[in-house]
């Protein structure tokens, strides 16, 4: 018999049929996320320099807190920043940077 035609007869045999629930949350329950929960956004901005502030602006106004929570020593490294300043001075001189600002977190 070939290995494709046991295949086929495993699918096949009602025990080795998909069970209800059988979704990794399910066994394993849903992710706590207790860094994302005790993440103030509010507190994190008020500690921004005006200039990180304005560079960081799309990442503040469209992330959602649960991933700024993870994000937000990444967002404010050097060469994070270095890649802002690039982006808004090519902006500014009329560069086309893709993606568009409005789909980078979308």
């Amino acid at each position: 018999m070939s290995l494709k035609r046991k295949a086929a007869d495993a699918a096949a045999d009602p025990k080795k049929a998909k069970k209800v629930n059988s979704s990794i949350t399910s066994f394993f329950g849903a992710p706590k996320d207790t860094k994302a929960a005790s993440f103030n956004k509010a507190a994190w901005v008020a500690t921004l320099t005006a200039e990180q502030k304005e560079l960081l602006r799309l990442e503040i106004d469209t992330l959602h807190e649960s991933w700024l929570a993870h994000l937000k020593d990444e967002v404010v490294r050097p060469e994070f920043l270095a890649l802002k300043r690039f982006l808004k001075k090519e902006r500014e001189n009329k560069a086309t940077v893709f993606p568009p600002e409005e789909d980078i977190y979308s």
